[in-house]
């Protein structure tokens, strides 16, 4: 009698299994690898580009505000310290537009630390007549180098 059996080989792993979980693997690892870099790629080339054309009409549309500002100071249409208070906010959203740092809501011992020397010259300006009802400023003066700041200000 003969009878023919066919062994089967000890349990064991197939390769194509090992093959599927590894290239699931390297399909993980590098899909989280390009969700890490493609944020970073993107704020280093692109986000820059976006900067460079944002910032010019940024600097223009504060540039109108304030000789907007300056003909109602010429015409008496606005007190001084109201001028100021206006010019102060104008300043602070330009910085906060073209920045991203949120200068509304520092005080100007904080914007000094910031780093930003013609900000803190213009808020040093600003501060005393902004927020005293005895100490006149020269708001013209004040209006018109906050127009010049704006218009050499350069992004880093």
């Amino acid at each position: 009698m003969n009878i023919l059996y066919d062994l089967e080989e000890p349990f064991s792993y197939s390769w194509n299994l090992a093959k599927i979980l590894i290239i699931i693997i390297v399909v993980l690892i590098v899909s989280y690898g390009l969700m890490i870099l493609i944020p970073f790629f993107y704020k280093k080339y692109f986000q820059k580009k976006v900067d460079e054309i944002k910032i010019p009409s940024l600097k223009s549309l504060y540039i109108k505000k304030l000789q907007k500002l300056l003909n109602m100071v010429n015409n008496g249409r606005i007190s001084d310290k109201d001028a100021y208070l206006t010019l102060s906010g104008y300043i602070r959203e330009f910085v906060k537009k073209v920045s991203g740092i949120n200068v509304l809501s520092l005080s100007k011992e904080e914007i000094k630390k910031i780093g930003m020397p013609s900000l803190s010259a213009l808020m040093e300006e600003y501060y005393p007549p902004e927020f005293s009802n005895n100490i006149k400023g020269d708001i013209v003066t004040s209006i018109k180098r906050s127009i010049e700041v704006i218009s050499k200000w350069k992004q880093n």
